[in-house]
């Protein structure tokens, strides 16, 4: 986020019907930055971030005015601010970070499953917030930009959760680790002006999930969980034109 985000903000609004809604997904990891391993002999986290974002960019194809960006759509290593910059530079409305977990150091390997959503954790907002009142031109303006900023921050929040939702009804409720905002590296989520999460889809290295995550159904399921929760996200921008109330800032307390 930046002082920009305030000026971004009040365009969404008012060009959201005319325009369309732009995602941008970020296939995690890439070329020498391999990612978790898999079962699959030279196939790693990086290939499985790839091909899903790829089919959820063919499943939105047919959707009118919603544009799928793919900041990393071949197997090369892509710097966190260049993923960053192609999210912000496409005017995106929405950026999701793909990811797939691996059991921690301090865990016995194969023994955790399920899905999870990271978020930019607080401190961070509140460390934005303060860098963009600093560089207001005034007080009234360093209000308005503070503002800015925790608004996109609640929408991450939505954003989160409706994701959260469409998996839990895909891949079932007993996979839902929750929406989180440590435990995994999130430099990716800063600097960026749009709603973002960093979703991890699930264990590669369960007995169980990690082959289903490889197969042609977990991957069909997969994107088609995640392009459906974009798409009930652009749907509520569009209601929030009409209606704002729908659009309006909600707790930030996590469920």
């Amino acid at each position: 986020m930046g002082l920009g985000v305030a000026t971004f903000a009040l365009s969404l609004l008012l060009s959201a019907g005319a325009s369309g809604f732009t995602v941008a997904i970020d296939a995690g990891h890439g070329g020498s930055n391999r990612g978790a391993p898999t079962t699959k002999p030279d196939y790693f986290e990086k290939h499985l971030t790839l091909a899903i974002a790829k089919r959820v960019q063919r499943i939105l194809a047919v959707e009118k005015n919603l544009k799928v960006v793919l900041c990393r759509s071949t197997d090369a290593l892509l710097p966190i601010r260049a993923r960053v910059r192609c999210a912000n530079q496409a005017g995106a409305r929405l950026f999701i970070s793909l990811h797939a977990n691996a059991a921690g150091p301090a865990e016995e390997p194969g023994s955790q499953r399920g899905f999870e959503i990271f978020l930019l954790p607080v401190a961070e907002v509140d460390k934005e917030v303060a860098r963009v009142a600093l560089l207001a031109p005034d007080d009234s303006e360093a209000a308005w930009a503070g503002h800015q900023v925790r608004t996109v921050a609640e929408q991450s929040l939505a954003a989160a959760r409706r994701i959260r939702w469409r998996f839990a009804d895909t891949l079932g409720r007993d996979r839902d680790r929750g929406i989180k905002q440590e435990g995994a590296t999130l430099d990716v989520l800063q600097g960026l002006e749009m709603p973002a999460v960093l979703v991890e889809i699930g264990f590669l290295d369960h007995p169980e999930e990690g082959p289903y995550l490889l197969s042609e159904e977990g991957q069909r399921a997969i994107a088609t969980a995640l392009a459906g929760a974009i798409t009930d996200l652009r749907s509520r921008e569009l209601r929030g034109l009409k209606e704002p109330m729908t659009t309006a800032p909600r707790s930030r307390q996590l469920p």
